[in-house]
């Protein structure tokens, strides 16, 4: 998870986004936007990289009762793979 953290760091543009690892198999990267925060959760199994995306809503500037969006999650056995999926996902 180490190598990925670092590969995910080094070829990853972040914008505003900030990476954290979590666990030693899991990180987040998110950002807060004035009605949510988009989170995307990182993990690495064995050689399989699950990547799932939630919009957490702030309930109370929203004013209606979604708290959260989830996106299904996705299963990548490739690091590059990966990595565009979350560019993409970061860039929207």
């Amino acid at each position: 998870m180490d190598d990925y953290i670092n590969y995910l760091e080094k070829n990853l543009n972040l914008y505003d986004y900030t990476l954290i690892k979590t666990t030693n198999t899991k990180a987040v990267i998110i950002k807060t936007y004035f009605k949510y925060t988009k989170c995307i959760y990182i993990s690495y199994i064995d050689d399989f990289i699950e990547i799932r995306i939630d919009k957490i809503f702030d309930f109370y500037t929203v004013g209606n009762n979604i708290e959260r969006l989830i996106i299904p999650k996705k299963t990548f056995n490739s690091l590059d793979d990966s990595l565009n999926y979350i560019q993409k996902n970061i860039a929207n």
